[in-house]
């Protein structure tokens, strides 16, 4: 909702001077000036949501990551509970990953995907 908010005034004023109507002002100026918040929240969200199912499968799973990790701590099994640690966090790097690559590819043009160029003298 933050990044819907802070459109500037001026562009909207400027899709309607142009006629635009409702559809087309969201499509052509809120929606590419709300991405980027999006994906910043997106990006949390993704990492959190690996933690949530953790926690779900220590409450009440008979399988799972979550599960191993928890039945590894209660038997001292340290090689099997850094294994599921390892896991756990290439699940959450990987998703992280791939949802960067889809940033890039959806907003190619925000400064967050542009390269600083740097001039040698």
């Amino acid at each position: 909702m933050q990044g819907f908010k802070s459109v500037e005034p001026d562009m909207m004023d400027l899709a309607r001077a142009m006629e635009a109507n409702r559809l087309q002002i969201f499509r052509m100026v809120s929606l590419p000036h709300a991405m980027p918040a999006i994906f910043r929240r997106i990006k949390v969200s993704i990492t959190l949501a690996v933690v949530g199912a953790v926690v779900g499968e220590f409450v009440g799973s008979n399988s799972g990551i979550g599960y191993v990790l928890q039945r590894s701590i209660g038997n001292f099994e340290l090689p099997t509970m850094f294994a599921a640690l390892v896991v756990l966090s290439l699940i959450g790097v990987i998703l992280f990953w791939i949802l960067d690559v889809l940033e890039r590819v959806a907003i190619p043009w925000h400064a967050s995907q542009r390269q600083d160029l740097i001039l040698g003298a």
